[in-house]
């Protein structure tokens, strides 16, 4: 009897213990779930066209507001420049949704284009994070948003109808090749860096221009 009273205490703090050290954890757990709920763009916009092509229009617009989710997300630590681009399409894009639930929406370019002008505007805005995280020589993160811009213009490529030129894709394929150096710590140098950050600033000014709309 003796050896069970003394028993109980270490059972209970053992427990408490136990307790105390998976809480957090559980916390942590949720809060990462919360935040990837909030999925990249580009599968929203395929999906949406997708479910526009079928007619599915109440579905169409439902990935075309899970598409703004992620944007105004990324608007929030957005610089000056790059936000101005991300309201816009969030305007257009939300407007486009209740559009095309409505079945006001009959042309597919229509749908296609505000794509493109909205990865374009997250091409811009990465492209923009990636100059600034250069400026602090933070080589990972200017990788990263290096890349992001990279993979962006390319689907605002895609949706906006544009094919790449023989020199484009070589230009492509070497920012790619910079921001895998940045990103994996492997051997770059500063020159090619910055041709990086300036090439793909150069190539979403270009096409920027190609997807602005006819009526403002």
């Amino acid at each position: 009897m003796h050896h069970k009273t003394f028993l109980l205490p270490i059972i209970f703090m053992f427990l408490f213990v136990i307790t105390c050290a998976f809480a957090p954890v559980t916390k942590a757990q949720t809060t990462q779930k919360s935040t990837m709920e909030v999925e990249e763009p580009e599968s929203q916009f395929q999906k949406a066209h997708e479910f526009f092509l079928k007619k599915d229009l109440n579905a169409a617009a439902s990935y075309i507001r899970k598409a703004v989710a992620f944007l105004k997300q990324e608007a929030g630590s957005a610089a000056k420049d790059g936000k101005k681009d991300l309201t816009l399409s969030i305007y257009e894009l939300e407007k486009m949704a209740n559009e095309v639930e409505k079945g006001a929406v009959t042309s597919e370019k229509k749908l296609k284009d505000a794509f493109a002008r909205a990865n374009q505007a997250l091409a811009n805005h990465h492209y923009l994070k990636a100059a600034e995280y250069w400026a602090k020589k933070d080589e990972k993160k200017t990788g990263h948003a290096l890349k992001s811009a990279a993979l962006h213009f390319e689907h605002a490529v895609v949706w906006s109808g544009h094919k790449f030129e023989s020199g484009e894709a070589i230009v492509m394929k070497d920012i790619h090749t910079v921001a895998d150096k940045l990103i994996e710590g492997k051997k770059w140098t500063t020159e090619e860096v910055g041709k990086g950050i300036k090439n793909i600033g150069n190539e979403i000014s270009k096409l920027g221009k190609k997807a602005e709309p006819k009526n403002k």
